[in-house]
């Protein structure tokens, strides 16, 4: 009886084994793909570039914690992350402001410029994947905004 029980561990290990190379291959697609259709995007944002877009995406969910939580969002350099804001700060589209807490210290926010385009090329992205979204049966929309979520938390503990 031991022995059908180091089997059955066995297989089990090599069916897991396949699943992760699945999953693996999976995931690279989709980085892959992800890579591809920004540079298809791009065309859509004559005022703005995809990368200039995910850090105020960035700004605007942890900006008020400073410079390293933006890199850590972004998985951006601090250096980069501070090049970047001087070119959008200069654009009007994010400002430098003392932190709340520490005066000394300063954080990052979206100007109302910079709110309101951040908004628009929002819904203009929205725009696009909807007919993806409604190309999703019920059950796959249910699951589909955790699992992004998630596999997105997973990619970037990979970095």
């Amino acid at each position: 009886m031991g022995g059908e029980g180091v089997g059955a561990d066995a297989v089990r290990s090599q069916l897991t084994a396949g699943a992760a190379e699945q999953f693996a291959d999976a995931v690279l697609a989709l980085l892959a793909v992800a890579r591809r259709t920004r540079g298809r995007l791009q065309p859509l944002f004559d005022d703005v570039t995809v990368p200039q877009l995910v850090l105020l995406d960035a700004v605007q969910a942890c900006g008020g914690e400073g410079i390293a939580a933006i890199s850590a969002y972004t998985l951006l350099s601090q250096p980069t992350v501070t090049q970047q804001a001087a070119g959008l700060e200069a654009a009007g589209l994010l400002s430098r402001v003392p932190a709340d807490d520490d005066r000394r210290r300063r954080v990052l926010r979206l100007t109302e410029r910079g709110e309101q385009l951040l908004a628009a090329k929002r819904a203009l992205v929205a725009n696009r994947l909807s007919a993806a979204w409604r190309s999703l049966t019920v059950e796959e929309q249910s699951i589909a905004v955790p699992m992004l979520r998630h596999l997105t938390v997973l990619v970037s503990e990979l970095a």
